[in-house]
Parts: structure tokens; sequence; C-alpha cells
């Protein structure tokens, strides 16, 4: 066929890479360009000579003869590719579109041989689908093209992006400078746009969101998985560190996005802070809550005389503090995860789980509950002093101290009573709380969608007393977006055993 570059005669001369069915070779003939129709597919380029066949009986040998059809893998097998003035690649992702290019001596980390002979190419078109938008600009961005147009389609419900990139004729090393996070996810040319204005650029904001929440998530996930390991490898620490790096990143991602369909990450931060504070204030209703003061609530008067007590700022902020950093370094037993039988109300069957959270404690005797005995441990000075300030403020005694930290959200304590014999009946139990505010979930026991729920803050005192473990579960629900829970949480529980594992009251 006739030479592919034509620019001196006003006409382009086109490489289309991946040519499938040569349609779009042949719009670009009516138009008077030439154009080498390549495609690695045997059958693909069966049908594709089948359409030439027909275009020619349609719009004649003049079109029909302007396009060509090769079979063959990617650019490398078609020297008289280099002198083309557009190559355009559609229908693939950016993987493959970047080999392709390569291949054909496009790329500045093509191999030696592959760019030894400069290609004339002065403008790329690609069509990959919209998901692989970022890794396309990436890939031109760092082979010295520059975006000159961007446009978003849809096709069989797919979306698709379609790019003009053009070559600085200068270049010939690697761009050192990468694209702001902003050019790269959304487009340097997309970006000028606004939602608003092209549905398509919100539809596809969207699903990028979509996408980044879940990936986001799975990364979450993976790094508190490795996190929560008791003993971890040099490379489960770098993994780890990596995971987080990641992660940030993505939250850069959203806030870019979040930003392209109008929404402001540091008003959206705010309101979603001042809407957990509503939350918390609605939950201590029927309380008389004044700080450092104890307000006792009857939970459901109509069904037990079971009460809820709070204390908000029982412990000062500083107080608290101390008292987390003493609990992690220095507990009365070593942190761990347990494995305990428990009772799922909600499935009406006992379970062996491996408590989700890390368990401690110290007590003058041996405490059994959910199939295993804590043996008993000295009580640290730390723990001695706030047992005293707990039974002040309550004027009931304890003899046993049971301590759980919630690392993060996806710990939790799943709906249970504390009603073993050794508490004797309506026994009371207080707990003091430090770190981040968590939800505490109060269900009666004979109706399961009646349920109440109150936050417990950092320095908080929370007592359960008279029938409420006889009538009620309580429990520590999992925090469904993890980042809602800005780190971790340890509980420290006081309880009065009447007597060793067995004892049964009169």
């Amino acid at each position: 066929m006739a030479p592919l570059g034509g620019r001196e005669r006003g006409v382009e001369g086109v490489v289309d890479a991946c040519c499938g069915h040569a349609l779009l070779g042949l719009g670009l003939c009516e138009r008077g360009a030439r154009t080498l129709a390549i495609d690695r597919s045997a059958a693909e380029c069966e049908r594709a000579l089948e359409n030439v066949d027909r275009a020619r009986k349609v719009v004649g040998d003049d079109v029909a003869s302007r396009v060509e059809i090769r079979l063959g893998d990617g650019l490398g097998e078609c020297p008289e590719a280099r002198d083309a003035d557009v190559v355009v690649v559609a229908g693939v992702g950016a993987n493959t579109m970047a080999k392709v290019l390569e291949s054909g001596g496009l790329g500045l980390c093509s191999s030696a041989d592959e760019r030894s002979t400069s290609p004339s190419t002065a403008r790329l078109v690609l069509n990959p689908p919209a998901k692989d938008g970022a890794a396309t600009r990436r890939w031109l961005a760092e082979n010295g093209w520059t975006i000159r147009d961007e446009k978003l389609v849809v096709e069989n419900e797919i979306m698709h992006l379609v790019v003009s990139a053009e070559r600085d004729a200068e270049i010939d090393t690697p761009s050192s400078m990468p694209l702001s996070v902003r050019d790269e996810i959304i487009g340097p040319v997309l970006g000028e746009g606004t939602a608003s204005e092209s549905p398509l650029l919100k539809l596809y904001v969207t699903k990028r969101l979509e996408w980044l929440r879940e990936v986001r998530r799975q990364a979450s996930l993976s790094a508190q998985r490795l996190a929560k390991k008791q003993e971890k490898s040099d490379s489960e620490y770098q993994s780890v560190e990596a995971l987080k790096e990641k992660i940030a990143g993505y939250d850069e991602m959203e806030s870019v996005l979040l930003a392209a369909i109008g929404v402001d990450v540091e008003e959206q931060r705010r309101n979603a802070h001042a809407h957990l504070e509503q939350q918390i204030l609605r939950s201590y209703d029927g309380f008389d809550l004044k700080p450092g003061i104890l307000a006792y609530k009857t939970v459901d008067p109509e069904e037990s005389d079971g009460r809820l007590a709070y204390c908000r700022e029982f412990l000062s902020e500083s107080e608290a503090s101390e008292l987390m950093s003493s609990l992690v370094s220095s507990p009365p037993v070593d942190w761990a995860q347990r494995s305990i039988v428990c009772w799922q109300p909600q499935e009406n069957t006992k379970k062996e789980v491996v408590q989700p959270r890390l368990v401690s404690w110290a007590g003058d005797i041996a405490y059994k509950y959910s199939g295993q005995t804590l043996e008993p441990v000295p009580v640290p000075d730390v723990l001695r002093r706030l047992q005293t300030k707990v039974e002040q403020v309550t004027g009931e005694r304890f003899n046993h101290i049971l301590l759980n930290r919630y690392r993060d959200g996806s710990d939790s304590m799943a709906l249970h009573a504390d009603d073993e014999p050794e508490l004797g009946r309506n026994a009371c139990i207080a707990a003091v709380s430090i770190g981040h505010v968590r939800r505490f979930d109060v269900q009666l026991k004979s109706k399961a969608k009646k349920k109440m729920s109150i936050f417990l803050e950092n320095g908080s005192l929370m007592v359960m007393d008279r029938s409420l473990q006889h009538s009620h579960y309580h429990g520590v629900p999992k925090v469904t977006c993890a980042q809602d829970v800005e780190g971790e949480r340890i509980n420290i529980t006081f309880r009065l055993l009447k007597g060793p594992p067995g004892w049964r009251e009169d």
C-alpha cells in the first residue's frame, strides 16, 4: 500500500493496532485517511476483511483500497507503522495497550532495538476502559506524551475513555514530574469540567469512589490482620507499613474524587463528627448527667428493675491517657486473644470462638466464664487505685478486674450476660472506659428487637446493677467503617466474685 505518512499532503496515515472488525479504519478511510488495521486474532482479521468487501460494494473501491488488514501482535511486526501520523489502540486494557505501544518504539521504556528507528508518529488515540484511565495517563506521562483531549463514552453499558496525546519531540527521557493525583485519576482535561455539567463525569467519579472505598477496605482489613499478630517477621512489619502508605494514598484519592463532585472532605468530616456527637448525646436521654456524678436509669421499667448508670469525666483526660499508656505497656497479664465458649442469642446455640479483642485480668480469686478460667493474679497498684476510686463512687466492693482491649473498630464483644453463679444474684458490674469512644448495646433477652445503646467515652464510668444481668444482654458491636474508630479503647471492668469456680448462692 502507499506510505502511511501523509502530513505533507494534508492526509493522515493511521495505524489501528487492535483493529477488531476494522470498522474504525473504514470510517477513517471515508474521511481520506490511509489505515493499516492490525489484529493478532485471525478470526477478527477474517471479519475485518469481510467488512472491507462490504464497504467496497457500498462506498466504492477508492475507500476500501485505503485500508489494509494485517495479522500481527502489536506494532513490532509492522515496521511501516513507524511512519504513521496517528496510532490508535482501542478496546484493550492499559497493560496490553502499553505493550503494543512499546513494541512499536513509542515508549521511552521501549528496548533499544524497538527505538533504534525513531518513529514519526505525532499523535496517539487511545480507548481503554474508563477504569484503566489512571494507568493509561500514567504511562503517557512516563513516556513523554502530553494529553491534549479526553472524553468519556458509554458503549454496550461499559464506560470507556478516549484520550488524544501528542509527544514533545525534545523529550527522550522518562518524565521526572509525575502527574498530580487529580490529573492521574480524573484527567488533566476531564478535570477541568465539573460533575454538574457532565453526567458521565459524575457517573465515572461515583464508580471510581465505589471501587476506591472497596480496595481501601480490603487493604485496611489486611493491615489490621497483620498488625494484630502477636509476633511478626520483618517482612510482615514492612507489609504493614506498605499497606498504611497505600491506605493514605487511597485517602488522598478519595479527597480528589469527592472534590470533583463538589464534596468538601473537611466539611464532610466535620459533619460526620457532629453527627457522632449528636448520637452520643441522644444516647444519654433519661440520664441526669453532670460531669463526675454517677447518674442511674432503669433500662426497661416495664420488664425489670435492671439499671444502667453513667458518669462522664470520671477520669480526667490526662488521667485516662496515663492509664492507657500504663496498661498497654504493663498489663497484669500479657494481652492475648483467648478461645471461649459463648452463647449466640441470634443462633440460639453455644459456640467456641476466638475473642475478637485482647484480654488481661487481675484478681484475688479465680474467675471462670465462657469455658475458660482466669487464675488469680496480683492487682497492680495502678489498678488498685482505680478500683478504690470506683468503689467510693459506686458504694460497692469488688475483688476481680477484667480488661478488654479493642484495638480498632473490627474488635468487638458479642451480646452476652455476666450471670455466672459465682457473681450471685443481681450482680453489680462497673466499667471504666479509656481511649476511643465506642457504642455499648443493651438488649432485652425476651425481646430481641428491644435494644438501647449508650456511647462510652474516654474516662467514663458505667455501672450495671440489680437484675440487669438476668433480664438483658450487653455487648460492643463492630464498627462497619474502620476509619470511624481513630485509635484503640480499653475497658476495665470490676466485679465481686462471691466464691471460687463452682460456688453457688443458697
